[in-house]
């Protein structure tokens, strides 16, 4: 009978230790918890004592934690991503709205001669063209960031539409000095892509390889071991590595003394096409010539 109660004596004794501890334990817990909650730290949950169910515990907390962390820092880095796409958007509209503005008050002197007035009124015209192509670019972004754009997928010939594309830039290659090198292989494979959609990413590439090309453009389409590829080569003898990192980011132009010939746009939006059709595109530097190369899917 002793020996019953020495025993119950020593379980019951057992019982309230681990009953303090587990209470201290959860103590300690909410007052880290409290800690992490009130000021901005790294801290995570810890215990002073082994006990596997206080270990879990705090454990599944610690993963919360880690995922809230991680959800602030993503939500931080999108604001601060949306303030500067607003900055960017903001400028990117006023230079050519103070531009019109600005014509428009010299069209409206009465003593302007008839000549100078039909410039400046093409000038006007120029400028708004561009405004409705940049607003245009902006909404075009929105619909496939969101993943709001619809493709229509057919079979398509990258040779014949990339062809008709380089003609129809004919006057612009020469206007601006420039003779392309193009090498388009024949008895290409088709390709499953939305015809539009590819339009809008040759005419962005080649649109980019003028404006960057300084005497020097190569584009090729050809056969890379039963992978369809797309390559346009411009100078890139003032870009960096850095650059090249950072080319397909919206609202970013390398090329700072002609950047006001750009808006960014043009190439996050090849960026995003491409990809949502299930093709690959990279940028390479190699010496002083820039690559971008897009590999399509095939039929």
């Amino acid at each position: 009978m002793i020996w019953i109660i020495i025993i119950l004596g020593v379980i019951a004794s057992i019982a309230v230790t681990l009953l303090v501890l587990n209470i201290k334990g959860i103590k300690n817990i909410t007052e880290n918890l409290k800690e992490i909650n009130n000021i901005s730290t790294n801290k995570e949950i810890t215990i002073s004592f082994p006990n596997n169910n206080l270990e879990k515990l705090s454990k599944e907390i610690n993963k919360t934690i880690n995922k809230k962390k991680q959800i602030e820092i993503k939500y931080k880095n999108n604001e601060v991503e949306l303030r500067r796409a607003i900055t960017n958007m903001s400028h990117d509209l006023r230079t050519p709205l103070t531009s019109i503005l600005g014509y428009i008050q010299l069209i409206k002197d009465t003593s302007l001669p008839e000549n100078e007035r039909n410039h400046y009124i093409d000038i006007v015209e120029k400028r708004s063209k561009s405004l409705k192509n940049l607003i245009i670019g902006f909404y075009d972004l929105s619909r496939l960031e969101a993943k709001e754009y619809k493709f229509n997928y057919t079979s398509i010939n990258l040779q014949n539409i990339l062809s008709e594309h380089i003609a129809s830039y004919y006057d612009d290659f020469t206007s601006n000095g420039l003779e392309p090198i193009i090498e388009i292989d024949e008895n290409l494979p088709q390709i499953i892509a939305d015809e539009n959609a590819v339009s809008r990413i040759f005419n962005n590439l080649i649109q980019n390889v003028i404006r960057h090309g300084n005497n020097f453009i190569k584009i090729r389409l050809y056969n890379n071991n039963g992978i369809i590829t797309t390559e346009f080569t411009n100078d890139g003898s003032n870009l960096s590595d850095k650059d090249i990192q950072h080319l397909f980011d919206r609202f970013y132009t390398a090329d700072k003394p002609r950047s006001k010939q750009s808006t960014g746009l043009g190439l996050s939006i090849v960026k995003i096409l491409v990809e949502q059709m299930n093709g690959t595109i990279t940028a390479k530097l190699n010496n002083t010539n820039i690559s971008i190369i897009i590999e399509w899917k095939k039929l």
